[in-house]
């Protein structure tokens, strides 16, 4: 329940784990903010850790504004970065007036060393060193205009010290950010590698499931109609018998390229297994569907593929199946295209058929 909380109750994908992350530290951080300036101002409240009137009611508005932040970031996922700078800038403010106010704390110019920090992980390089050259301009300024009761040697100490942390955490900063570019190149391909046919380039069956059952669940939802072809190459296992394997994936990938100069964009094509493929065709009626089939078929036939010195003519068979409200779900059409498939077949090949 409380790793709920600190990702403000949405969900992330797989390859969301920084975004996952970064919901995380702010919400923790924004708890951690709110929980110990009150602490702080009620300690000064009752006398036992006195901040000053001033510093007492900034830090109370502190933690009002890490509350309102953690909620305001529950609204919505874009609102992260927002929430964000509100929280450093909140930090930034508050820990100004402490090197103001507070002036019995010799070591309050520390808290500028953690937003600078929290800035760079948050962040990243460019706000890092924004937020670290907003705390030095602070930090000269308030001592130029007012006594904050530290010598020019604390001073310039901590500004130096602070300088030289922020170019350290900009050095780690960028390293991760390059570490982290690298991660997400690699699970980008992997991800495509586990969606595509490695012979084809085409989505594979694992894919085309998921994105059938997202089609059908539409279309029980909101009656966005969509049609499923099952095709088969005919003869294809004389083809790989008699000409070999090598020949049989280059028919498969001249197919393939056939087959995608025909349809539109939006229109979904799998190989599902050996020689066999499923095409999802977005909002067609019947009529258009068996359109697009016939195409298909007559397009295959026209077409001779030359390899090895041969031309070899292919030939493919179609099953249609159209959205219809007696489907309960989508492996019911994934059987009825079967079906039409296996009459294709049996009606003599080279054929679209519809159940």
């Amino acid at each position: 329940m409380f790793n709920d909380f600190l990702l403000s109750g949405f969900e992330f994908k797989d390859n969301d784990d920084f975004l996952r992350f970064k919901f995380k530290i702010v919400n923790a951080i924004a708890i951690i903010v709110t929980i110990f300036s009150l602490i702080f101002a009620i300690f000064s409240d009752l006398g036992i850790n006195e901040l000053g009137i001033i510093h007492t009611n900034v830090v109370y508005v502190y933690a009002c504004f890490a509350m309102v932040s953690m909620g305001y970031l529950r609204l919505s996922k874009d609102n992260l970065n927002v929430v964000t700078h509100i929280i450093l800038l909140a930090s930034l403010a508050t820990f100004s007036s402490a090197l103001l106010f507070v002036i019995q704390d010799e070591f309050r110019i520390m808290w500028f060393y953690l937003l600078v920090y929290t800035a760079y992980i948050l962040t990243g390089s460019s706000y890092g060193i924004i937020y670290t050259i907003a705390s030095v301009f602070v930090i000269l300024l308030e001592n130029y205009f007012f006594d904050l009761g530290l010598s020019d040697l604390a001073i310039n100490s901590a500004t130096i010290g602070l300088l030289i942390g922020s170019l350290l955490s900009l050095i780690y900063t960028n390293k991760i950010t390059e570490y982290q570019n690298i991660l997400y190149t690699k699970n980008k391909k992997l991800e495509k590698l586990s969606s595509t046919d490695f012979l084809t380039g085409i989505m594979n069956r694992r894919l085309f499931d998921e994105t059938i059952s997202k089609c059908f669940l539409e279309f029980k939802t909101s009656e966005r109609n969509f049609s499923l072809l099952i095709l088969d190459l005919d003869h294809f296992k004389q083809v790989n018998y008699e000409h070999g394997h090598t020949v049989g994936d280059e028919i498969i990938v001249s197919f393939t390229y056939i087959i995608k100069l025909i349809l539109k964009k939006e229109d979904v094509f799998a190989r599902i297994r050996g020689e066999e493929f499923a095409i999802i065709l977005q909002d067609t009626n019947k009529i258009d569907a068996i359109k697009i089939a016939q195409t298909i078929c007559q397009e295959v036939a026209r077409k001779e593929i030359y390899t090895t010195g041969d031309s070899i003519a292919i030939r493919t068979s179609i099953g249609l199946c159209m959205s219809a409200s007696e489907h309960t779900h989508s492996g019911e059409m994934f059987q009825c295209a079967g079906k039409a498939l296996l009459k294709a077949k049996d009606e003599g090949r080279n054929k679209v058929c519809i159940i």
